[in-house]
């Protein structure tokens, strides 16, 4: 496993975080009532704010991987472990809807503040929000990411991670395609399934190898 697998995981999970960070960005950006281009940087600040969360996260996973768990027939098995009560988790949120970061109350939080710097705010602040914001997708790149024992290996991978998800997010401004959003959140909650299945296979393989 290298720390290129961050892409790979993004990838496979993406539609998932797409269906739990869409119906947080949405709805801002249709109460807006902006253009297209006006879209395109709010969804560019939200991914800014989730990139930075991502980054510090990847950062302080590499530091606890490279002290505290250390290469090992236990901590092999403890990562497998790990994947499958998280694939198993991940497999859950497929039936299952969780608590969502909302927009609006942040938007409502900073109606005091002067219009440029609130429209600036408000999807950088939910990036961030969503970023650090535990899913069972964000939750899995943590085991993966601190099986790397490398702090360097461990941020890249997350970096990885954020560009492999980021690729389900090009879309949203396009809201025309997004009005029905219940649609968004079945195809989530599908690829949770699909991607849980997946991953509890491969704990399985490094627990029981």
């Amino acid at each position: 496993m290298g720390y290129y697998d961050g892409i790979l995981l993004g990838l496979s999970t993406g539609s998932v975080c797409l269906a739990y960070c869409g119906p947080v960005l949405i709805p801002y950006m249709l109460g807006e009532n902006n253009t297209i281009s006006r879209n395109y940087l709010d969804v560019s600040l939200f991914l800014a704010g989730r990139l930075a969360a991502y980054i510090a996260i990847g950062f302080i996973t590499g530091v606890l991987g490279k002290f505290l768990l250390q290469p090992s027939p236990l901590s092999s098995m403890i990562t497998g472990i790990s994947y499958i009560v998280l694939s198993l988790l991940l497999i859950l949120y497929g039936f299952y809807q969780f608590k969502e970061v909302c927009l609006g109350r942040s938007k409502s939080r900073m109606d005091s503040a002067s219009g440029k710097n609130k429209t600036i705010l408000v999807p950088l602040t939910g990036g961030i929000l969503t970023g650090l914001n535990i899913c069972p997708p964000f939750v899995l790149a943590i085991a993966k990411a601190a099986a790397l024992h490398n702090i360097t290996k461990s941020t890249v991978f997350f970096i990885l991670f954020f560009a492999g998800t980021s690729v389900f997010f090009i879309p949203l401004p396009f809201l025309g395609f997004f009005k029905r959003q219940q649609v968004l959140r079945t195809i989530g909650k599908f690829a949770a399934i699909l991607s849980g299945v997946v991953y509890l296979y491969k704990g399985i393989m490094i627990t029981f190898n």
